[in-house]
């Protein structure tokens, strides 16, 4: 069964091998998130190389997703790279054993008395107790452990921070060379971060595409920009869940996926969907349900970050969410969710031709759409009305081939390059048949953009049956 909800896996050291990662294309991994958080570039260049060898061994096209640091305050180094709290003990902020270091001027200006701090994802907390000679000194109000470099957030203070520090440029221009299909920007407040960072990465790579993180109160309230400007959304649900109240993260959730959808812009729900299988075997009930909502909300993609990166069963992680997936995929809610949801405003051609692709299919109840795209933007416009029918995006490009296995819906099918009309629909049939995606007398729906090989010039749609391939 082809799972059309896509699947964005982090790479890290529990998957750290040849073995490691072919088990996740195995599983089902669509995309390949690598976090510049971590790790260094003999690192992230050994994991790109062996998703590039292992996809092309089995013919997928997995895409590689760089995601960026971007301006996150951090702690320094803790001796022994760890220390436990506990609810009611005091903590001197500086270095030193049983210490917390902050390196960061810019955090401890802001630490007045009473002020809220927040380590990695929110698990351990303190409250300013007092400023004194100098120091600064905490109490913990939920206990845990402190770990080397993670994350703080002081809670209801925006800082001024670029949209980009140096490390993330020098991330991107290696990512740029080594030709990853897309860039996540971190910490986003704005339109302006994101098209700061899309004219960096044009003059690094013009096909790189760009994904703006939501996970900033500030970025929320400007997202219908964001979206605009923006290639694709990921919701960041773990730092989102620390800029605002945790009972507002769910409505926020599903008010981007629906906007996104309206848009026609892919939308990955990231951050805890499977947090409990970092240590044990299966999720919990409401981790499943956790899945299976976010993709009646109408999500793209679903995403795996310490499950796959570091966790105990990265594997089984990847498996049970397909197996959520494809039930929920299955399921007349689905299919009720989503007509619900399907946009009413159509405003430019490709999308009007796609719409009308998806409705002969729905009406005529083929299986296949079989989309012509040199960019993959008339795959995308397809997508955002979520057919019943499977998406064939046929290209010649491998990296728009890459690019469209976040989509929903689409898979990709490389072909040799085409000319004229009837040549290309040749050329889709022989590489639909090869792939197994048709079988001969096959009726499918075609979308393209004619002439032949104009990006975003979708302008066509027909329905034609596949014929028996000439013998050779």
């Amino acid at each position: 069964m082809f799972r059309k909800t896509k699947i964005v896996c982090t790479l890290g050291p529990a998957v750290d091998s040849v073995a490691g990662i072919d088990a996740l294309i195995g599983a089902g991994m669509n995309v390949a998130r690598i976090n510049c958080s971590h790790g260094d570039w003999d690192t992230r260049s050994r994991w790109i190389d062996w998703v590039r060898e292992i996809s092309t061994k089995r013919k997928a096209h997995v895409a590689i997703l760089l995601d960026l640091q971007g301006p996150k305050f951090r702690l320094g180094t803790i001796p022994g790279k760890e220390m436990l709290v506990v609810s009611g003990q005091q903590v001197v902020v500086g270095n030193g054993p049983g210490k917390l270091p902050i390196p960061h001027q810019e955090v401890l200006h802001v630490l007045e008395t009473g002020r809220r701090l927040l380590t990695g994802d929110g698990d351990v907390s303190f409250r300013v107790a007092s400023l004194e000679g100098g120091e600064i000194t905490l109490t913990c109000l939920s206990g845990g452990t402190i770990r080397t470099k993670q994350g703080i957030t002081v809670v209801g203070v925006s800082f001024d921070t670029p949209a980009m520090t140096t490390k993330d440029r020098e991330d991107l221009k290696i990512g740029a060379e080594k030709r990853v299909e897309y860039v996540a920007i971190s910490y986003v407040k704005s339109a302006d971060d994101v098209r700061l960072v899309a004219e960096s990465t044009k003059k690094a790579d013009s096909g790189l595409r760009v994904i703006a993180k939501i996970e900033m109160r500030d970025a929320v309230q400007d997202i219908e920009n964001i979206i605009a400007v923006s290639d694709a959304i990921m919701v960041a649900r773990g730092d989102l869940g620390l800029q605002m109240a945790i009972e507002d993260v769910p409505l926020v959730q599903k008010r981007i996926i629906g906007l996104c959808r309206v848009a026609g812009k892919p939308v990955i729900t990231a951050t805890q969907m499977m947090e409990s299988m970092v240590h044990n075997p299966r999720p919990t009930r409401a981790e499943a349900t956790d899945i299976a909502n976010a993709i009646l909300d109408g999500t793209d993609a679903i995403m795996l970050s310490g499950e796959t990166a570091a966790g105990a069963h990265p594997i089984e992680a990847v498996d049970y969410m397909d197996k959520i997936a494809v039930k929920t995929e299955q399921s007349s809610i689905f299919a009720k969710a989503i007509a619900a949801q399907e946009p009413e405003r159509i405003s430019e051609s490709t999308e009007a031709v796609a719409h009308a692709a998806v409705m002969i299919a729905t009406n005529l109840r083929t299986k296949n759409i079989l989309a012509f795209s040199t960019s993959g933007f008339a795959a995308r416009m397809v997508s955002k009305y979520k057919p019943k029918a499977v998406i064939l995006c046929a290209t010649h490009s491998e990296r728009t081939a890459r690019q469209t296995s976040l989509f929903w819906g689409v898979r990709p099918l490389l072909t040799k390059s085409f000319g004229a009309t009837e040549e290309m629909i040749a050329t889709g049939f022989s590489a639909a048949l090869e792939a197994g995606f048709l079988k001969a007398g096959d009726m499918v729906v075609i979308t393209a953009g004619l002439p032949v090989g104009m990006p975003g010039a979708t302008n066509f749609v027909t329905l034609l049956r596949v014929n028996q391939p000439e013998e050779k």
